[in-house]
């Protein structure tokens, strides 16, 4: 069985500098679970927590309530004023509330589905020719001689028009992208998104057909809001490895 590394190897990539810390996820598994369910009380205090600038206070804090509530026990966010909150500087807080708990989250389920190597926030360095480059990829794992490529992305639930779909088609092209040029697109593509992809109301029809159909085309697995549950994820993830 060929390792991960060597696979990267015929790909002329490797793997450098330090990727996510192993257990640091694990500990934190809880707390990544418990975004993901509760992500849409956590998006209403998320754009307030990482861009206060332009968010100064949580415009809608009875919808943040659960997620205030949740991270102040923590001791990760800490009160300055009315609907005013900032994020603690232990273990690099900020850094994994702005999105690193997905990825987190989402390597977690990769070695719950049952994968041989896996790896978060690593960067790939690569060479063609004269020329080197680098990529980070948010969860890359192996199984058996396969492997898999997975972006994940914190975004807006709900919000609908060119956006948002321009966003999507381009975090889709990037995973694809990785996939071939790193596994000669011989590997699996996953993109999972924190977009609520399916309308519940109307027989879960997609709210973004062309972008589901494209990510057919393409052979990239999605995940959307509605595949965070845990078991939910872990069954996507398995579904994704084929």
């Amino acid at each position: 069985m060929t390792s991960l590394d060597a696979l990267l190897a015929k790909r002329n990539a490797r793997r450098i500098n330090r990727c996510g810390d192993h257990e640091l996820a694990r500990k934190r598994l809880d707390h990544s679970r418990f975004l993901a369910k509760h992500y849409v009380a956590y998006d209403a205090l998320r754009p307030h927590l990482t861009n206060p600038h332009d968010h100064p206070r949580v415009e809608r804090p009875q919808r943040a309530r659960e997620a205030i509530d949740y991270l102040r026990d923590l001791g990760w966010i800490t009160s300055e004023g009315t609907n005013v909150w900032r994020t603690s500087e232990q273990q690099d807080v900020a850094k994994y509330l702005a999105g690193g708990w997905l990825e987190e989250l989402v390597y977690c389920a990769h070695l719950e589905a049952g994968v041989d190597e896996a790896y978060f926030a690593q960067d790939i360095e690569w060479r063609v020719g004269d020329v080197t480059g680098k990529n980070e990829i948010d969860v890359i794992a192996r199984r058996g001689n396969i492997l898999s490529f997975t972006s994940c992305k914190t975004m807006r639930p709900y919000r609908r028009g060119d956006i948002q779909v321009d966003h999507l088609s381009a975090f889709l092209t990037e995973t694809d992208y990785w996939n071939i040029h790193f596994a000669d697109d011989q590997g699996r593509a996953l993109l999972v998104v924190t977009a609520d992809i399916l309308d519940e109301m109307h027989h879960n029809r997609s709210r973004y057909p062309l972008l589901l159909a494209r990510a057919t085309i393409l052979e990239v697995s999605l995940a959307g809001l509605e595949m965070m549950p845990w078991r939910t994820l872990i069954g996507t993830i398995e579904k994704h490895w084929g």
